[in-house]
């Protein structure tokens, strides 16, 4: 063999042996992911695949922490323009510098917080939430505890409630660095994710590009921009929710479709109005967006088909709450 060809063949098996390899693990990463696709009204599952395989969903934890926020401020009355303060010990829970620059000290409303948290997240924006309103509850409940604790009770109170099976919060950033290790299943996270879907509020502020928020620090306010994660926002009327991205995680992503209403008319000369909302939970993918907006589109079509059949259901573990 001519030495150049040695020269190439040396160099050139490595490589392909590199890409072949390559290919390989995305394609086991895919198979391995756990997949859920269901219509946020009607509640029936069109995809499901390992959906209750419990793994680790990373920041999609973060879309209970914003709905025991909102459900706090709605039934306190306290809202959301109230002031919440960085807690000094945020740093050090969060594990990352926060990507809006938050310090200890550093105040900002808990609509904002809402923002960095769902569409920027930032952990340490997250622990703030979770200080401000766990702080709360142990005051109205006259308990003593640490709020972060008091917090995480709620976020699992809201996952029982919503019939979430396989799910343990242990945090409410969703890093892998608490004891025991937060875990949750697409099933759940759907259940979850529906519930956010169903709150107007929740969807305002998943469905924005960027957003400017404000940090008040030693009696300044600094403007920040805070970029959705989500690259498919706007893409097939994707409106929201949550993306998330750990070494453990691996790829995870949350992403909801509306499609236009439908509008039957009725003998009285009423409307009957059927709206349609798919929300499709992507866990542990090696390319969460490519795989999340095909599966949407495998959802409608599935969808279709069985408005078309007469929504026929023939077993009740074809529903969500039984799933």
């Amino acid at each position: 063999m001519p030495s150049s060809a040695f020269a190439r063949s040396r160099f050139t098996r490595p490589l392909v042996l590199g890409l072949a390899m390559w290919f390989l693990t995305s394609l086991m990463a895919v198979a391995q992911s756990s997949v859920l696709v269901v219509d946020a009204f009607n509640k029936k599952v069109h995809v499901a695949g390992n959906a209750n395989a419990k793994r680790h969903v990373g920041g999609l934890a973060k879309i209970a922490t914003c709905m025991v926020t909102l459900d706090w401020a709605e039934a306190s009355r306290v809202g959301v323009n109230v002031l919440a303060p960085v807690p000094d010990y945020a740093a050090t829970i969060a594990g990352a510098a926060s990507p809006l620059g938050l310090q200890a000290g550093d105040t900002m409303t808990l609509r904002d917080l809402i923002y960095a948290t769902m569409m920027g997240s930032d952990n340490v924006a997250a622990i703030t939430l979770g200080d401000f309103v766990g702080r709360d509850h142990l005051a109205r409940l006259q308990r003593s505890g640490h709020p972060m604790d008091e917090f995480v009770r709620q976020m699992n109170q809201l996952a029982f409630r919503e019939g979430c099976k396989g799910t343990r919060f242990t945090n409410p950033h969703g890093l892998e660095n608490s004891r025991p290790i937060p875990f949750s299943t697409a099933a759940d996270i759907a259940r979850l994710a529906v519930y956010a879907a169903s709150r107007p509020a929740m969807r305002f502020y998943t469905n924005q590009g960027s957003r400017e928020v404000t940090i008040y620090r030693h009696g300044q306010s600094i403007k920040v921009p805070v970029k959705n994660t989500n690259q498919l926002l706007g893409v097939d009327n994707i409106d929201g929710i949550k993306t998330a991205n750990t070494a453990m995680s691996g790829g995870c992503c949350v992403v909801s479709a509306e499609r236009a209403s439908t509008v039957i008319p009725q003998a009285d000369n009423t409307n009957h109005i059927y709206r349609h909302r798919m929300i499709v939970v992507v866990l542990g993918s090696a390319n969460p967006f490519y795989e999340a907006r095909g599966l949407l589109q495998q959802g409608w079509a599935a969808y279709d088909r069985w408005l078309a059949a007469g929504r026929p259901i023939t077993d009740k573990r074809q529903m969500l709450a039984d799933f």
